[in-house]
């Protein structure tokens, strides 16, 4: 019975340690897994590229600007008085001398009645005193006085009847009216604003060249312009003025005149873009989309892919040309240039090109923005 008990302690005796040599075991499993080397997961951020290449191009100054009328002049009253016939109306045609208004005259002609017959006494006042004098009844300076008082009234008439033909307001030139600040009864004075005429036979356009081109221009250049209006229309300019002085930011106001047809119509406030060819000759440069930059237009950068990473890269941009931007410095014919995707990408960054473009060397016209951005 002894050693039925001996043998039993010793079979739990076996089995405890062989439960506690498996734990030990087991532990040893779990700690040789979690201090071996992990596999690193690399995840590569899928993006589409622009293979870069040299384009040949005509270079052209592209720049937007608004049309004015090319001819604008406000008539004012020059008597003060009130408008007593307002004789045109807001949009309507009016021809060169056609009567804009009339100012009351009553007051001035009161003064030309009493004139014009204090003229008259001076005249007979003259013949009597010629007569006389041809008897010897006067001498020759008293002659000579009655003669100036009649040149001195004949000038106040003449005064009296100017002023009386300032009460006639008279369009100076063809044109439209594009404004009415006055109406029937209102008071003016000399230099009160009656009416503003607009010339539209002819429009002009006024942007602002950059210095290392307005010296390109020339006086007489025709340049061609697009308007939204007519998306489908060209129509031909001619520089018409070339500032001799630039502004504080170094450009030059240059002036672009247009004709206008009833076929087209066009009107001052529109909007239009000027191309202005500065060369005869192609040059080579380089173009990107514009969505490629990833900072903004005054401190452009890109993303370019090398070695299956994204190498953030500084750029310097000459000019933007709608959806494309041409690149000064910072790329090279051969370069992969990200387009999409940067909002994800740091340099370093693994990537995996999904699709992508390129622009082969073909003749085009460089399309210019101000880089104002």
């Amino acid at each position: 019975m002894k050693i039925v008990r001996i043998l039993i302690s010793l079979v739990l005796i076996l089995g405890l340690g062989y439960l506690v040599f498996a734990q030990l075991n087991e532990n040893k499993k779990i700690i040789d897994e979690q201090s071996a080397p992990r596999k690193e997961v690399v995840i590569e951020v899928p993006v589409t590229t622009q293979k870069v290449s040299t384009t040949m191009l005509m270079d052209s100054l592209v720049i937007n600007g608004t049309f004015q009328a090319k001819k604008e002049l406000t008539v004012v009253a020059e008597s003060s008085g009130r408008i007593t016939q307002l004789l045109v109306e807001e949009g309507q045609y009016v021809s060169r001398g056609q009567i804009i208004a009339r100012i009351d005259d009553s007051s001035i002609r009161a003064q030309l009645s009493t004139i014009n017959a204090q003229l008259e006494k001076a005249k007979n006042d003259v013949a009597s005193f010629e007569r006389l004098l041809k008897a010897g009844a006067v001498s020759q300076q008293q002659f000579e006085e009655v003669k100036l008082g009649r040149k001195n009234i004949e000038a106040s008439l003449a005064a009296v009847e100017q002023q009386l033909e300032y009460t006639i307001l008279k369009n100076p030139m063809p044109g439209v009216i594009q404004s009415l600040p006055v109406e029937e009864g209102s008071f003016v004075a000399p230099g009160s604003p009656v009416a503003t005429v607009v010339d539209i036979t002819s429009l002009k356009m006024t942007v602002q060249v950059p210095e290392k081109d307005v010296v390109k221009l020339k006086r007489g250049q025709k340049v061609k312009i697009k308007t939204d209006v007519y998306p489908d229309k060209t129509f031909q300019g001619t520089i018409t003025l070339i500032a001799v002085q630039a502004d504080a930011a170094r450009k030059f106001n240059v002036e672009v005149e247009l004709p206008v047809t009833s076929q087209y119509p066009l009107k001052p406030g529109m909007f239009g873009t000027v191309s202005i060819q500065t060369s005869t000759e192609p040059v080579e440069t380089i173009l990107i989309q514009r969505k490629a930059i990833a900072g903004s237009i005054q401190s452009p950068t890109v993303y370019v892919v090398r070695n299956g990473k994204a190498e953030y890269r500084p750029i310097s941009i000459a000019r933007l040309m709608g959806d494309q931007v041409e690149v000064a410095e910072g790329l090279e014919e051969g370069d992969e240039v990200i387009l999409t995707g940067q909002i994800n990408l740091t340099d370093g960054s693994p990537v995996r090109v999904t699709s992508g473009i390129s622009i082969d060397k073909v003749d085009m016209t460089r399309e210019v923005e101000n880089i104002s951005e």
